[in-house]
């Protein structure tokens, strides 16, 4: 059985990941994005999905996604997704809530996400658990098994510049390589089973998803000269 680690050692700060500018770290970093990118477009409930990604890469003890609300003043929802919400011709101000929150995994936030939602769609109680806790939308309304339309993807952030594959790839600075606050973004429209819209979002996807430690490279066996 190998030694177990002391407990002194147990407890030494670890070093934050570190993904550097390097050829192949913008690669790792390029099929990464663009599974998870792949897999929140590809499911209905963009919670379960960051909870499982957050589960397999390990981004805090306790991988569970919560919803911190942040006290912003609520802002119109775009025209392309309120006419997505087919909304009645008598519609008022208060027919639709607004609500913006942060999605974190322990201490990281990994989307910034904006919701109109229409509570007359919803249960009473699904109404209650959004106004007074920080339960993420997609787990309070789990229950109407709703399907989930693309209305815009936005790619922010590439890690490689465009038409990297048809020249030789830059060398890069070796140096800590800096995220911008945003890498890609989601526009979509939450439907119960009968069609019915219940609500629009816009979610920002950040770099916290990505904090993790890169994968370590193999040794490349040296060959002698014949």
């Amino acid at each position: 059985m190998p030694d177990m680690p002391s407990l002194s050692a147990a407890l030494q700060p670890q070093p934050e990941p570190c993904w550097r500018d390097t050829p192949v770290h913008r690669l790792m970093l390029t099929a990464l994005l663009n599974e998870l990118d792949a897999t929140l477009l590809s499911t209905a409930s963009a919670t379960r999905t960051l909870e499982d990604w957050s589960m397999r890469h390990h981004l805090a003890p306790t991988p569970i996604v919560r919803a911190i609300c942040q006290q912003t003043l609520p802002r119109p929802c775009p025209a392309a997704l309120r006419d997505a919400l087919r909304l009645p011709a008598e519609a008022t101000p208060d027919t639709m809530r607004y609500r913006h929150v942060r999605l974190m995994c322990g201490n990281l936030t990994l989307s910034d996400a904006e919701n109109w939602y229409l509570p007359s769609r919803l249960t009473a109680e699904m109404n209650r658990e959004l106004d007074t806790t920080e339960t993420p939308f997609g787990r309070v309304t789990a229950p109407l098994a709703f399907t989930r339309r693309l209305v815009q993807a936005e790619r922010v952030w590439s890690p490689l510049p465009l038409g990297w594959e048809l020249t030789p790839l830059p060398t890069g600075s070796g140096q800590p390589l800096a995220f911008p606050p945003v890498l890609f973004r989601h526009h979509a429209v939450l439907s119960r089973q009968d069609g019915t819209p219940i609500s629009a979002v816009i979610e920002s996807y950040t770099a916290g998803a990505f904090f993790f430690p890169p994968p370590a490279m193999p040794d490349v066996p040296q060959t002698s000269a014949p």
